[in-house]
This record gives C-alpha cells, sequence and structure tokens, in this order.
C-alpha cells in the first residue's frame, strides 16, 4: 500500500483525564513531537493533526476522530499515525473495526509505533490482545476512580467541579464549601418559595436584579467570560434553574455524594442512583436554610398545581389534602352559587369516581375562617404566655410520640441485649481459635456472620437513641413557631403568603353525623409543630353552611 501524494497522513493524539496522572510523557504535546518526528524520519508528508484532549477512549464520538472519520470518508486521509492502539480507543471491539475492516476498506494504512502495529506488513496477530488488554485497563481504572470518589464522599468532600450558587470552594481546602455573595440570594428564593410564590415568579425576580445565572457566574468566576459556550442570555433565570436549587439539599449544610452514575464504563450516558445509594454527610458546611424550611419547600415543589394566575381566589393551593387517600384537592368555582368563591373536592373522587374515594368536600368559606380562626387562636396563645404555650406544644409532640417512643425503647433494650451477647460471643470464638478448639477457617466463616450482625445492632441503637433524644429538638421548634405565629395577633384577612409561610399541609375529613349533625373534621398541620393533638379540632355543619369551632382551649 504506497501513499498517495494528493492525501494527508493524520497524525491523531488523543489524552483523557485520567491519562494526565501519568505525567508528561502522555501529555499532548509529547504526542505531537513523537508522531511529528516519526512522520519526518520515515518520509511521510502533508501531515495534519487531528487531537482529542480530554476524551475517554471508551467514547469514539470525539470531534476531532469524527472529523478524521470524515476526511478518510472523503478520501483525504491516506495515513492514519498514532503513539500507541490505545490512543486510537480503549474498546477493543470498535477499536478492532477500524483497524481491521473501516482502514482497509478506505485504503488507508494504519501505524501504532510502540505497539509495533503497520497495516502495510499484514494482519498483527498480537494486536487483538493489545486492544482487549486497552480496554481492560479502562474499567479497571474506571473502578478505581469510583471507589477514589466513594472513599471521598464518605468523608464528606465536595466531588463536584463548580461549587454549588451561594457558595464558593475553600481557597485553604478546595473539598470544602463557604458562602460566597450569592448566599444571600438563596436565602431570598427560599423564602419567597415558603411564602408561596412560584419557581417561574422567582426566576422573574432574580432577572430583574439583574443577577447572573449560575452557569455564567462560575464562567465570569474562572475568567471564561469570553469563551464561545459562555450562555447567551447570562441574567435570564429560568424555573428549571430555580427549581433545581431550591430541591438542592446542600443548601442544608449536608453533602449529598454520587447520586448519579454512567452505565457503564463504556456508555457516560448519565443516569441516577437509587436514593438508597446516595451518600449523605451530615454538618460539612455552614446551611443556608433550616432543614424545617427546606423540607416545606421541598413537599411544596412535589406538588402539582395549576398556576395560581389562573386561580387568583385559591390561597390555599397545594395544601389541601385527603385524609384517606392523601391526594391534593382539586378547586373549583360553586357556578351554583355566585356568593361563594369555590370549593375544594379530593381528586381521586373528582378523576375515578366515589367507588375509589369520596369527594371530603369543603367550601372556600368555610376552610377561610376555620384557618383564620385557628391563626388567631394561636397567635394570641403564643403573645399572652410564650413560656407555656412553647410547654404546652412540646407535651403535645411528645404526646404524640409516646406510644412509638415506648416501643422503641423496648426494641432498644433488647438491642442492647443482643449487642453484648455478640460482644462475649465473638470474645470466645477468638479465645476457641486462640486454643485451637476451633479452625481459623471456621472462626473467620463464623465470625463473619456475628460481626455482620453486630454492625447492624449498633447501627439500628443509634438510630433509636437519636429518635429518643429528639425532646430539645422538639422543644426549638416550638420555640421557633411561638416566635413566628406572635406577629399576626391583629391578623383580619388571609393571604396566599401568609398562609403558605404558616401551613404545611390541611387535612379534610369526611363527613360524619355527629348529634344529628353533619360534620366535617379538618386538621391543620403548621410549620414546625405539625398537629398540635392536645388541641381541639375545628368541625364544619356542612347542611346548614356553617363552621362550628370547638375552639382553641388549652
Amino acid at each position: 500500500m504506497k501513499q498517495q501524494t494528493n492525501r494527508i497522513t493524520a497524525l491523531y493524539c488523543r489524552l483523557s483525564k485520567d491519562d494526565l496522572l501519568k505525567g508528561d510523557s502522555m501529555s499532548i504535546q509529547h504526542q505531537k513531537d513523537m508522531l511529528s518526528k516519526y512522520a519526518e524520519e520515515n518520509g511521510f508528508s502533508f501531515t495534519s493533526y487531528y487531537v482529542d484532549d480530554g476524551y475517554s477512549g471508551t467514547n469514539f464520538n470525539r470531534p476531532s476522530f469524527q472529523k478524521l472519520i470524515e476526511d478518510i470518508e472523503d478520501g483525504k486521509v491516506g495515513i492514519v499515525i498514532v503513539k500507541d492502539l490505545s490512543r486510537l480507543g480503549r474498546e477493543y471491539l470498535k477499536t478492532g473495526y477500524y483497524t481491521e475492516i473501516f482502514f482497509p476498506q478506505n485504503n488507508v494504512r494504519f501505524i501504532a509505533i510502540n505497539d509495533n502495529v503497520d497495516t502495510l506488513d499484514g494482519d498483527n496477530d498480537f494486536a487483538p490482545f493489545k486492544n482487549i488488554i486497552n480496554e481492560f485497563y479502562a474499567k479497571d481504572i474506571s473502578n478505581k476512580i469510583k471507589a477514589a470518589m466513594r472513599t471521598k464522599a464518605l468523608n464528606g468532600d465536595c466531588l463536584t467541579g463548580m461549587a454549588p450558587y451561594g457558595y464558593s470552594k475553600d481557597p485553604n481546602d478546595k473539598t470544602k464549601l463557604i458562602p460566597d455573595e450569592h448566599a444571600d440570594h438563596v436565602r431570598m428564593m427560599y423564602q419567597m418559595a415558603l411564602e408561596g410564590h412560584s419557581c417561574g415568579e422567582i426566576a422573574t425576580k432574580l432577572t430583574k436584579m439583574g443577577l447572573l445565572i449560575p452557569k455564567a457566574e462560575n464562567y465570569v468566576r474562572n475568567g471564561k467570560k469570553d469563551c464561545e459556550s459562555y450562555p447567551k442570555y447570562p441574567d435570564f433565570w429560568l424555573k428549571a434553574t430555580v427549581k433545581s436549587i431550591l430541591l438542592n439539599p446542600v443548601y442544608t449544610g449536608k453533602t449529598v455524594a454520587l447520586r448519579y452514575t454512567n452505565r457503564s464504563f463504556k456508555d457516560k450516558h448519565r443516569i441516577e442512583r437509587p436514593e438508597s445509594e446516595w451518600i449523605v454527610t451530615e454538618n460539612t458546611h455552614e446551611a443556608l436554610v433550616s432543614q424545617a424550611d427546606y423540607d416545606t419547600v421541598y413537599k411544596r415543589l412535589s406538588v402539582k398545581c395549576r398556576d395560581k394566575v389562573e386561580n387568583p381566589d385559591n390561597i390555599f393551593r397545594g395544601l389541601v389534602r385527603c385524609s384517606d387517600c392523601g391526594k391534593v384537592h382539586g378547586f373549583s368555582k360553586r357556578y351554583d352559587n355566585r356568593d361563594s368563591k369555590g370549593c375544594y373536592r379530593c381528586q381521586t373522587s373528582i378523576r375515578y369516581g366515589k367507588k375509589y374515594c369520596s369527594s371530603h368536600y369543603i367550601t372556600f368559606e368555610q376552610l377561610y375562617e376555620i384557618v383564620l380562626e385557628d391563626i388567631k387562636c394561636h397567635a394570641h396563645l403564643a403573645a399572652e404566655d410564650s413560656e407555656k404555650y412553647i410547654a404546652i406544644l412540646t407535651k403535645a409532640a411528645d404526646e404524640n410520640n409516646t406510644a412509638s417512643r415506648s416501643s422503641q425503647k423496648s426494641e432498644l433494650e433488647k438491642l442492647k441485649k443482643r449487642a453484648s451477647e455478640l460482644d462475649t460471643l465473638l470474645q470466645k470464638l477468638y479465645e476457641d481459635k486462640v486454643f485451637g478448639v476451633i479452625t481459623e477457617e471456621r472462626y473467620f466463616a463464623m465470625s463473619g456472620n456475628m460481626e455482620k450482625e453486630l454492625s447492624e445492632v449498633r447501627k439500628r441503637i443509634e438510630e433509636i437513641s437519636k429518635t429518643l433524644s429528639d425532646t430539645e429538638e422538639d422543644k426549638k421548634n416550638a420555640a421557633d413557631f411561638s416566635e413566628l405565629i406572635g406577629k399576626y395577633t391583629d391578623i383580619e384577612e388571609l393571604t396566599y403568603e401568609l398562609v403558605h409561610i404558616l401551613i404545611d399541609k390541611i387535612i379534610i375529613h369526611e363527613r360524619e353525623i355527629v348529634d344529628g349533625r353533619a360534620k366535617v373534621r379538618v386538621d391543620i398541620y403548621y410549620r414546625f409543630i405539625g398537629l398540635a393533638e392536645n388541641m381541639k379540632h375545628t368541625v364544619v355543619d356542612r347542611r346548614r353552611g356553617s363552621v362550628i369551632p370547638y375552639g382553641c382551649e388549652v
């Protein structure tokens, strides 16, 4: 096979991020120098470089490689020279296809210098084995990187190249995060979300403020504003961007790692792992939002509702739920009553009929009056005697958990007893091995199962102990709610923002007949405290269309 004078000698160079670990011997410049020297010494002219810097050998969808393939198909290339077979690729089937089928079919001579491969000399029997070895190498490197990433994740290190919006990498430790000048903007987003503003409304406000979107901010921070990939509209916020920030648990001070992975070391398509495989490390950096606020926002964003502009009267949007099926109530206008703003009914009942769930019906006016009176009641109690009110809420939380805590205490005692038994058994087993009562193989077989069980028991002991020590957390939540609701002693009307600041959800029970009257129970779950069980519930007389509150007596 002779080189045609009008065809290019392609000098192909490739370097992946993993290859950088090997130093200058694998650098692009080193490859260029080697290839150009080889071409010159062997009389190959009309040379042209094709360079893919930062691309994995298992991925053949590389810009310069694809350009090389196009030029070969157009008859422009007569010779392809690479440093070694691994530069062409590390997937043995595709690498073999190009070297043994594609290049010969297009009358292209292929040379891999370090592997002594030259198709002018005929088939190289060792080349296929070399390709397989290169693929095994890629798989081994992939496994080692995954293991290293897992170790870093367990240490709570930040594994992302770009710090989340509102944070910067600590200059003294690049694996840690510190709040930056945009931390207050993140807090503002959460506050607006708590007030009931949609992601679209938050995005509009950020756009009006002229703030750069996270991607643009990162480009500016790294001095790459003039880069071709710099966003075309750097200060135009999308609601999807806002939502991704609000749903990111990093802002609670925890690091959540290994949420995503690739299908395989060959397929770089990104997929989400099951939540059970995530690695969560608490308190790795300063939180910008409390866990309670994050949970509230997360629950709100998980509810799919029509935009509030379409339902301006629906101030309880996304909060009203069915006590039986748990679905969010649908809001609709009451065309049979022009004086009413609307009513709430269970979505399951609306969509599938009463066979699957009853309507759990309540009018807007009834719910409005119930919620307003309940908020007034709590606000006055908090304002009159905050300490007493906090004590009542703490007691209520404790009473809610009394049954579960009783069973947990019983379980804890059994677990501690079992842990002590396992410790004793392991000690005796070790002594039996030392004195030759059992073989070493038998010891490892038996002790392995015991160690595994002991590890699980200790983990469960830790979980229950943490749950049982949450009394102080309950008191703090009660104090936070007392401070929050105490501001609304003079409240006379409800607004969308106010309702969403104070309330997590409202549960509507099905109608029941009590003393000859049709009544509906309404449970209001507030932020921080949930449902205060020792405060009497409000009921509605549906037949008369009037509200009959039990009162908020304590």
